[in-house]
């Protein structure tokens, strides 16, 4: 069975193993229109949650500021919680009682009975005390969402008494203001909360984090072409120095201007999620999505993306190779990625790749791609030699954005070639590759 087709399966029935353990999306942008909800619904997400307020919490008091979300009517038919964002340091176990009091008026404009979160983006040692005085005064139960690690920093055996934990791990922790974490401590992290019997729901941020910040809809795609910046990778984002002039969400941005990116596509959302379904988690309640992704164009992960995903849609791109004559003896090459999924940002692993008989190779013109490389095929890849020797070029693109297309390359030869083959590559973000079939090349018209 071939490579793609297998792995469709395979995602088509993770997404089935997923649809059995409780969703819920975090909407911390406002609250979207009734068709996106709709959409949501119809994926399968079971419940959300909204801001509502900050509190800080001091020593002995409790200084709660509410922020009322718009538009809470059409949560309405929802299971809803109330994220409140905490701060405090050292023992500060604030006041529950006054906390309480104040946050009664801002419950009241969430419809139904809603639950309630408590959201720290830092740790500090009377944290978990407050969350069980909030639960023990209210009579009720509530969540506490922290990162992973520090979970396991601190966790006592079978976890804080009326506290339910929503464990933030992998993804994007930086995208909704968490510390960074890495891969191998959050796995670990998970692993502790299940030794400790501790019932959790699993959250991933996939929220963008971008410097300077975008105003308006942008996409990587269009920064990452070729001729608009130097690409650098980096540790965990990916850096742009733009060579020319460029409108960065509503931003103008001059030559030489510096852009860094951390993102979360659908399939590095895909291995993290996996990550935390595998092996099987005994104390895995549920799992949330921190941040709703926005329409395409968007940094990252789309909403079209999340929910193609979701129904069981293939997490990355399948691109589509045209080559159309050019000339006597040339042909101008471009490739489609009609997927909402988009590929890693790569130096070298996205690439088209263009095989050929029975001629030499002149020149390359490479439009909107990014770079070239021409020699001869060894080993799946092409060893570097002088033109007039080469029988395969790859041209590479830094990415293979969602809906995207990029065009202008034209390869000129000696003379028409005998036959031409064509098959492109893919980098996930997980560093994985995915490798198209080699298909021979109908030469079209332009």
């Amino acid at each position: 069975m071939p490579t793609l087709l297998l792995l469709a399966l395979a995602a088509a029935a993770h997404a089935q193993h997923t649809s059995t353990l409780p969703h819920r999306v975090w909407l911390l942008d406002g609250i979207p229109p009734e068709a996106t909800l709709a959409s949501l619904r119809a994926a399968g997400v079971d419940a959300l949650a909204v801001p509502i307020g900050e509190a800080d919490v001091g020593s002995a008091a409790t200084s709660f500021t509410v922020r009322p979300p718009v538009d809470t009517a059409r949560l309405s038919g929802w299971p809803v919680a109330g994220i409140v964002w905490l701060s405090g340091s050292g023992e500060s176990k604030g006041d529950a009682t006054s906390f309480l009091a104040q946050l009664t008026p801002a419950q009241r404009l969430l419809p139904g009975s809603p639950s309630l979160v408590l959201a720290a983006r830092r740790f500090w040692p009377g944290l978990p005390d407050f969350a069980r005085e909030v639960a023990r005064r209210s009579g009720r139960s509530v969540e506490l969402a922290i990162t992973a690690q520090a979970a396991a920093a601190n966790l006592p055996e079978g976890g804080w008494d009326g506290v339910e934990l929503v464990l933030v791990a992998f993804a994007n922790p930086p995208g909704a203001g968490f510390d960074t974490t890495n891969l191998h401590d959050d796995l670990a992290a998970l692993d502790v909360a299940d030794e400790r019997r501790a019932g959790y729901r699993a959250a991933f941020v996939v929220a963008p984090r971008s410097s300077p910040p975008v105003a308006g809809p942008v996409s990587l795609g269009s920064i990452a072409r070729g001729g608009v910046s130097e690409y650098r990778p980096g540790e965990r984002g990916d850096t742009f120095i733009l060579r020319r002039p460029f409108d960065w969400g509503g931003s103008r941005l001059e030559t030489g201007a510096r852009i860094e990116v951390e993102v979360v596509d659908t399939a590095r959302y895909h291995r993290d999620l996996g990550l935390a379904l595998r092996p099987v988690r005994n104390g895995l309640r549920g799992w949330d999505t921190v941040g709703l992704p926005g329409p395409e164009p968007t940094l990252g992960m789309s909403l079209e993306a999340l929910l193609d995903y979701l129904g069981g849609g293939v997490p990355f791109p399948m691109p589509r190779v045209t080559v159309e004559a050019a000339g006597s003896a040339g042909v101008r090459v471009s490739v489609d990625n009609p997927s909402p999924h988009g590929s890693a940002l790569s130096t070298s692993g996205n690439w088209v790749e263009l095989r050929f008989t029975g001629t030499e190779l002149r020149d390359v013109q490479l439009g909107e791609f990014a770079g070239v490389a021409h020699g001869r095929l060894e080993g799946g890849g092409i060893k570097g030699t002088v033109a007039r020797d080469a029988t395969a070029i790859r041209l590479f693109v830094t990415c293979f954005a969602p809906r995207s297309r990029v065009s202008g390359g034209t390869v000129a030869f000696l003379s028409r070639p005998r036959s031409m083959s064509a098959r492109w590559g893919v980098r996930l973000a997980d560093g994985s590759d995915e490798i198209g079939p080699l298909e021979p090349v109908v030469l079209t018209r332009p």
